[in-house]
Parts: structure tokens; C-alpha cells; sequence
């Protein structure tokens, strides 16, 4: 059996709950920072029937509205 003192085997186990909070820190940036959301003018999309606002991931210029299920066309706006 290894012999270490009260204070190494605090130290030690204080090292290894750092390594793992860093290591779930570093995994959850990456996960975050892999789903996220860019939002742009061309990605937004307004329902003309249910006037239900919503996100489109693909860049097309027809898209389904999730509330009514109609067709939204996106239309170019001026500057």
C-alpha cells in the first residue's frame, strides 16, 4: 500500500476533481459552440397567414412555417 500523508492525498484528489471540471468545461464549449445559431437577415422567415416568426437552418428561399404549415417565401429586402 502506498503511504502519503493527509495533505498529498488531499492534494491529489482536489487535482483530479479540477482535471475532470475542466475536462466537462472544455466538452460543453465545444458541444455549445458546434449547435450554435448564427442569425442573419436571410435566415429569418415571417409567416404571411399565422404572422409566426421563425429560423430557417438551410438557406432557401421557400420554407414550411412550424405553426400553420403554409408556404413562406423569403423576399429580398432593400438596405
Amino acid at each position: 500500500m502506498l503511504r502519503t500523508t493527509f495533505a498529498e492525498g488531499l492534494l491529489f484528489y482536489t487535482a483530479i476533481w479540477l482535471a475532470v471540471i475542466v475536462f466537462l468545461w472544455l466538452r460543453e464549449l465545444r458541444r455549445a459552440r458546434r449547435a450554435e445559431w448564427e442569425l442573419t437577415k436571410g435566415k429569418l422567415f415571417n409567416c404571411n397567414y399565422c404572422h409566426h416568426t421563425f429560423i430557417v437552418k438551410e438557406m432557401k428561399n421557400v420554407a414550411r412555417c412550424p405553426r400553420c404549415n403554409a408556404m413562406c417565401i423569403l423576399r429580398k429586402r432593400r438596405p
